[in-house]
């Protein structure tokens, strides 16, 4: 119910807050474009121009001596954008190049007919670092005729900065913006963006910005989307190569500024945290830049507690902080309780000025800690029948019960209690609130949720020890309890070890299962047992079977007699014969030690010797036979 009230305030108010910019270029911030500006000044042409123009926007010097000297051989250069970086880079540091005759061609061919926007704008910056003048006829001739080609983002922000560099009636350029404006991206109503990410969105800002100024009209910008504008950018704030940061540090300095808006940026500049030690807030007040916008008065307008949308302090005015862009006030004078705030606050200039933007309903979140204590703690053993009154133990926060408690496991254990704001002493809700049994022998640990009774803000922890035995694993002994809580609006997260008890399980008859830190049981893996072999006497009788052609062989051999006459005397008998023997040999091995792979192997090698030398041995027999 808390939670839907505050959600109904919340739908109320947000209307009547205006947007403001999330954040400014700090300190921090600048030191890190510095940085990338400083590491590209080797860099090329382009990123060296941008380097030096980012650098002088921050009011950092260079040394301009070795990198003027390093542009002279590019003032002769025939391509327009590279004139464009070299003659911008020297106009910076203060050594504006003069024009080689083939550059002036190329710059005078880009100011002509056919030339695009980017061309355009090219060759007249050119012109203008050089200190030549421009032909502000034959230049808006080109720019319109560029514009019927090509009216992209990138090439109306380029023809917006053109035409604030012409002179005459630049009504038809001016009208563009509003073109231009509407095609921005919004996101998450916060945000508005031109396709093409920040070098566009940069491009067309200062551009209509510098032609609204020459023409000296009003941008057709709102207050509101001026500020999201700055929104936009300060989301890029981290962008790490020097055109993307040039383009943030010339789009921000534009905007903080510009004679029309001028965005506010209202910010927390101390710890979101605020308690009795620190009860201070302190809030700046600066343009996007950083910078002073000048004097302001600024007023807390109301101090809104988000649980129960509670305000608990309004039309506040903070103090000026003399000399700086800070003001401060003491939040913990309201006695606040515990919790998160929305903070709303307006800045008003002290000479009225309005152009600022983004100045009122400002919202800031805080967050009030306090420290808390525990009081009203009962410890009690009940029958889980509830047939008998039990036993109620009062325990002092943050003693320890001297007495050890005896539970059996027929019985319960309750545990109430308060959480109280030592500043308000008075009961309140937290987040964390948890009771820890712990096994003093084995260390084993068991953790409950106390649950809360939203009405009286106590504190309720109820166990049943027989329904949970199985948490336990049955395992008697000595238990501490302890009570452990914690919230993000406390100083003092508590871990409280109140008493120590006694519980007595019944012996189980089913094996205990494991602990988690205890050895397991040996895995033994069990192979498939080998098939019996045939007896000794079988086995003898069945090689002496398998031997027995070979032994009637020999006999005949011995009874007939052996005739080697007609054995042919060659290499390719003798290796036939021998490969042959080999095979048998190979078979046995096979049969005592070899596998199959190591058989295979060698069975190649003698198989090829035994083709080859029976192939000739056969051819030759045949021959001889012919012959006869």
């Amino acid at each position: 119910m808390t939670t839907y009230r505050a959600f109904v305030f919340l739908s109320l108010v947000a209307p009547l807050l205006s947007l403001s910019p999330s954040s400014h270029l700090t300190p921090q911030d600048k030191a890190r474009l510095n940085s990338v500006f400083s590491s590209s000044l080797s860099g090329d042409t382009a990123s060296l121009h941008y380097s030096l123009l980012g650098l002088q926007l921050l009011g950092e010097s260079t040394d301009s001596a070795s990198i003027c000297s390093s542009l002279l051989p590019l003032s002769n250069d025939v391509n327009v954008e590279t004139l464009f970086h070299a003659t911008g880079a020297a106009a910076a540091l203060g050594c504006p190049l003069t024009l080689g005759p083939e550059a002036a061609a190329t710059v005078a061919a880009s100011l002509g007919e056919g030339a695009t926007t980017a061309s355009l704008f090219f060759a007249a910056k050119t012109q203008s670092s050089v200190g030549a003048t421009l032909d502000s006829a034959a230049v808006k001739k080109g720019l319109t005729a560029a514009l019927r080609k090509d009216d992209t983002l990138l090439s109306l922000g380029l023809a917006f900065h053109t035409a604030a560099m012409l002179e005459g009636d630049l009504t038809k350029f001016f009208d563009r913006i509003e073109d231009a404006v509407v095609q921005a991206d919004e996101v998450d109503g916060k945000m508005l963006q031109f396709e093409g990410g920040l070098s566009v969105t940069s491009v067309v800002l200062t551009g209509a910005a510098k032609l609204a100024i020459k023409a000296k009209k009003l941008l057709p910008v709102a207050g509101d989307q001026a500020v999201k504008f700055a929104n936009y950018l300060m989301s890029r704030k981290s962008v790490q190569q020097p055109k993307g940061a040039f383009h943030l540090l010339e789009a921000v300095t534009t905007m903080a500024s510009n004679p029309q808006h001028i965005p506010l940026v209202i910010a927390l500049a101390s710890p979101v945290s605020v308690s009795a030690e620190n009860p201070h807030v302190v809030v700046s007040v600066t343009d996007l830049a950083g910078g002073s916008p000048g004097d302001f008065t600024l007023v807390l307008d109301t101090a809104t507690r988000l649980e129960d949308g509670a305000v608990v302090a309004a039309k506040h005015p903070l103090t000026h902080m003399v000399t700086t862009t800070k003001y401060t006030m003491d939040l913990m004078t309201a006695s606040p309780p515990a919790g998160f705030y929305e903070l709303v606050l307006t800045a008003s200039p002290v000479k009225a000025d309005t152009r600022f933007v983004g100045n009122t309903g400002v919202t800031l979140t805080v967050k009030v800690l306090t420290t808390i204590s525990v009081d009203n703690v009962e410890l009690k053993v009940l029958d889980s029948e509830q047939t008998t009154t039990g036993k109620t133990i009062k325990l002092k926060f943050p003693s320890l019960e001297t007495e050890k408690v005896s539970v059996d496991y027929k019985e319960r254990i309750m545990l109430n209690f308060n959480v109280l704001d030592a500043a308000t002493k008075k009961a309140m809700l937290i987040h964390q609130v948890f009771v820890k049994l712990t096994h003093s022998e084995s260390g084993a640990e068991i953790i409950y949720v106390a649950e809360a009774a939203v009405s009286s803000k106590t504190y309720m922890f109820d166990l049943d020890l027989g329904q949970a035995a199985q948490d336990f694993n049955s395992k008697s002994g000595d238990y501490s309890v302890s009570v452990i809580l914690g919230d993000a609006v406390i100083t003092n997260p508590i871990s409280w070890h109140a008493a120590n008890i006694d519980i007595n399980f019944p012996e189980s008859d089913s094996p205990k299962e494991a602990g988690l830190y205890e050895a397991k049981p040996e895995i033994r893996h069990l192979f498939r047992e080998p098939e019996p072999r045939p007896s000794a006497v079988v086995s003898n009788a069945f090689t002496l079977l398998c031997l027995s052609p070979i032994l009637i062989m020999l006999v005949l051999w011995a009874r007939l007699g052996v005739n080697c006459s007609n054995f042919p005397v060659s290499l390719a008998s003798v290796g036939f014969h021998l490969g042959l023997a080999s095979i048998f040999l190979l078979y046995t091995y096979f049969w005592l030690e070899l596998n199959m792979f190591q058989t295979m192997k060698y069975l190649t090698v003698l198989g090829v010797i035994t083709f080859l030398c029976g192939n000739s041995l056969l051819a030759t027999i045949a021959k001889r036979s012919k012959s006869v």
